[in-house]
């Protein structure tokens, strides 16, 4: 049987479209890729790949011998995390990546209990925007809590809550009737808007026509729209004493924006002791 190594270099070729994107994601030369499709070829004495295209295109042979490499390489990842688990070994480290939309002291207990069970874990806490699915694909993280209105296949997801981000603006912004604002009046002033933590993920809810303003957290841009420098969107849950105190309007001039909130992880990696009670704390 041929090193699974070289399987994973194939499954991470499909997963990724191209032979060189595949050896970033590896951070292997693009040589030793090439190699470990040859080696896997000439073993099973098979082509996979479709040479004649500008992408790699997996041929009709390739297509069935992917899916069971994927089922390979999940059994083989379920195996070390049960030999992990029958040995009494838990990750030495495990990345949790949360969106920064999500409340924290909702996991606080659970980050408590976690010190407590598995002390000799280091947690990687990564607070995100815009960027949990995709630090996930990346593997930046082993575990993540984010807001997404779509789904991966490549992703396994647990809805965990359902978060209203309403559109908000101060009674200190000079507009005539702040209960009533038009999209047009909105553009007049600056939309604040919090940078995505990964530069590939792309800004959400921005008006084409409006001037904007950057920040880099979401405090910052709630200390903005306070203050009346500009508008947008906000966690309700951030935001609950000064929509009830008067200080902040929630409009529905660009309609409602409801988000669902989920705890995900790849399909093709087995969670290990400690990111399994992360996972199953939310079930």
């Amino acid at each position: 049987m041929v090193n699974l190594e070289h399987l994973q270099v194939i499954n991470t070729i499909c997963a990724e479209g191209s032979f060189q994107k595949a050896s970033e994601k590896l951070h292997k030369v693009r040589s030793a890729v090439s190699y470990s499709v040859k080696q896997v070829e000439t073993y099973y004495d098979i082509q996979i790949f479709n040479r004649q295209t500008y992408r790699p295109e997996l041929t009709a042979d390739g297509k069935l011998l992917i899916v069971k490499i994927r089922q390979l390489l999940k059994q083989a990842s379920d195996f070390e995390t049960y030999v992990n688990e029958l040995k009494g070994e838990c990750e030495t480290e495990l990345r949790l990546g949360v969106s920064s939309n999500f409340p924290l002291d909702r996991i606080t207990e659970l980050l408590l209990e976690l010190k407590q069970d598995f002390p000799s874990t280091t947690i990687h806490l990564e607070i995100e925007v815009a960027s949990g699915e995709r630090m996930l694909l990346d593997e930046k993280v082993d575990i993540a809590i984010y807001g997404t209105p779509f789904k991966n296949k490549a992703v396994d997801y647990n809805l965990i809550d359902t978060m209203n981000i309403p559109l908000l603006i101060s009674t200190q912004l000079p507009l005539k009737d702040t209960s009533h604002v038009t999209e047009e009046e909105l553009t007049s002033y600056p939309q604040v808007i919090v940078k995505s933590t990964d530069n590939r993920s792309p800004d959400t809810s921005i008006i084409d026509d409006a001037l904007k303003w950057y920040v880099t957290d979401l405090h910052t841009k709630k200390t903005l729209i306070t203050q009346g420098l500009g508008w947008g969107r906000l966690p309700e849950h951030m935001v609950e004493e000064e929509l009830k105190s008067g200080e902040l309007v929630s409009l529905n001039t660009l309609g409602d924006f409801k988000l669902p909130m989920y705890i995900a992880k790849l399909k093709n990696r087995a969670l290990g002791p400690v990111a399994l009670k992360i996972w199953n704390d939310f079930q």
